[in-house]
């Protein structure tokens, strides 16, 4: 749970944003339903025909309505009563879902069906299959434990822990030893691994066997039997993997098809579910109407890290002072009309080079205005969260992050990870660039051409000779180990984040400014130009039986050196191709 100053940030980055709120409820009256009412009170109609709450009980439904209407905070509020969404999969209404801040769904939208929410199930899996980011409150009459656990299987895909014909030949021997000496056995190990373990186990797919081993909660059962039979450890590891794939198989129809991205859920009293673009609160409509309270409650469980709300934050100014900003960074009309004219008159290649140049400029000038904002925000959180730290910042990281920079082996990945984020990032572009690190034959190597010299079509007068051949110069990169003891600022070693992890490279063989880097000239096919997944034929020339030959090669890039690292190593190349020998002794 969030600390009280903390919560105050939660509430500024996620809450205070809500402008709109959806209400998906078949309990609450559509406009027509309204009209038709105030048509039949001057005789002119009849009475709309519904059994809904709100025309027998209209007080409920109003004092929620009200909560989102009061003079500090009021909203634009739209209610749909989730009649045309099937609980098939054609819940129409989710695509427009992104268009509110908020939404307020029922968990039983059809009442003809008691306590089944596959409706209110498909509009979260049609939200999840979009890319805003979506609060959402479920308020249901319904049991909350039963909404929530529903909810939770209706986003999880199946578990992929299925066992080998071999382990399951030997689950089946242990069982059926066991059985010989206590009937009944089985059943028992099926009661005692249920849906608690195997959302556990769901929640926790990296440590439930390490916290099964400590013959803890929620396995704590288990382990009696387990320890009854005698089972080693390797041999509960694999009669508990057997149950969670038997307790899975009653609850597959509930299942999606894949798990939604990112998918956690709470560990504590307080309700809560999140995955990539959604977070869904908990709310009993017996209890109060206040669903913003219950939102708070449900944000400050979940505790979201400080990065996130660095981030939340400046999606919420972009929102609300993007259109201000977007007219300061428009006032250089001069340079905006020379910008445009460059594009103009451009054509070919040169010409979408210069829009991503020129798309990147204006993105800088709009973020730089709005970072301003986002910067004061950080700075009060900060502050906040130092003082109330105080000498204790690893536990509070602990706390956010789940990183204790306490243990050396924590620190250095941190540091690792640190090095790769200031210095490279995923590859990006069209073409081949300066800064692009490329495989080829298991070997890495990095362009150290300057930028001007790549853009396809910038020098093809000075590079015709070569056809539709890019040349450009490359210095191969030596992995070294990742925690080795290296003067990591001696400008000779970079990090770069591949598909392994972080990786530690050198820009020479020794690691000494004395000693050469090994470079070469490449020739990149088709101009440099890069397919969609950054695949790139290289020719390479080396020696045959009489003469040189080219070779092509294929590559990908893997990833990039920002800019200012990859200037750094261009700038070392010049400084060894330009050396001279010495005779000093």
């Amino acid at each position: 749970m969030a600390n009280e100053h903390y919560a105050k940030f939660i509430a500024e980055a996620f809450v205070k944003p809500i402008r709109s709120v959806l209400i998906v409820d078949d309990d609450y009256p559509t406009l027509e339903e309204i009209l038709d009412k105030e048509i039949a009170k001057k005789g002119d109609g009849e009475p709309p025909a519904t059994n809904k709450t709100w025309y027998r009980n209209p007080e409920r439904i109003k004092r929620v309505i009200d909560g989102f209407r009061k003079p500090e905070r009021p909203l634009l509020v739209d209610i749909h009563d989730g009649v045309n969404v099937d609980a098939k999969g054609d819940a129409k209404v989710a695509s427009h879902l992104h268009q509110s801040d908020l939404l307020v769904l029922d968990y039983e939208l059809d009442k003809a069906r008691r306590g089944d929410g596959a409706r209110a199930i498909e509009i979260l899996r049609g939200l999840m299959a979009n890319d805003h980011f979506n609060l959402v409150v479920v308020h249901t009459s319904e049991d909350l434990d039963k909404a929530y656990r529903e909810i939770i299987l209706g986003l999880l895909g199946p578990m992929e822990t299925s066992l080998t014909g071999e382990e399951r030949a030997v689950v089946d021997e242990l069982i059926a030893d066991r059985e010989d000496a206590e009937e009944g056995i089985l059943d028992a190990l099926h009661q005692a691994v249920i849906v608690d373990q195997y959302l556990h186990a769901r929640l926790h797919p990296d440590t439930y066997l390490r916290t099964m081993g400590k013959k803890e909660q929620p396995y704590t059962g288990f382990a009696v039997l387990a320890d009854e039979a005698n089972w080693d450890n390797a041999s509960r590891k694999l009669v508990l993997r057997r149950l969670l794939s038997d307790a899975e198989k009653p609850l597959r129809p509930q299942l999606n098809g894949t798990s939604a991205a990112g998918l956690k859920w709470s560990k504590s009293a307080v309700k809560w579910v999140k995955a990539e673009s959604v977070f869904i609160a908990f709310s009993n409509k017996s209890d109060h109407d206040d669903l913003f309270a219950d939102l708070q409650t449900a944000l400050e469980a979940w505790n979201p890290a400080p990065s996130r709300l660095f981030m939340a934050k400046l999606r919420a100014e972009m929102d609300e002072y993007g259109v201000v900003a977007q007219t300061e960074a428009l006032e250089r009309q001069h340079a905006l009309a020379h910008w445009y004219a460059r594009l103009l008159r451009s054509e070919g290649d040169e010409r979408r080079w210069l829009i991503a140049e020129s798309v990147g400029r204006h993105s800088d000038q709009l973020l730089n205005i709005i970072l301003r904002r986002v910067e004061s925000f950080a700075s009060g959180l900060v502050e906040a969260e130092a003082k109330a730290a105080g000498k204790e910042v690893d536990a509070r990281c602990l706390q956010h992050f789940s990183v204790d920079l306490s243990k050396e082996q924590s620190k250095k990945r941190a540091e690792r990870e640190h090095n790769a984020l200031v210095s490279s990032k995923a590859p990006e572009g069209w073409h081949l660039t300066t800064g692009h690190v490329l495989t080829m034959d298991d070997d890495y190597w990095v362009c150290l051409s300057p930028l001007c010299d790549l853009v396809p079509g910038q020098a093809a007068t000075r590079n015709a000779d070569f056809g539709d051949r890019l040349p450009f110069m490359a210095v191969k990169l030596h992995p070294v180990a990742a925690d080795g003891d290296h003067d990591v600022n001696s400008n000779l070693y970079l990090f770069l984040t591949l598909e392994d992890g972080v990786k530690k490279f050198c820009f020479n063989s020794q690691g000494k400014d004395s000693t050469a880097p090994i470079w070469r000239t490449f020739y990149a096919e088709r101009r440099g130009l890069l397919d969609k997944n950054f695949n790139l034929k290289v020719s390479v020339m080396s020696a045959g039986s009489k003469r040189l030959i080219a070779t092509v090669h294929r590559s990908q890039i893997v990833a990039q050196l920002r800019y200012e690292y990859a200037l750094n190593l261009l700038q070392k190349l010049g400084v060894s191709m330009t050396r001279i020998g010495l005779d000093f002794v």
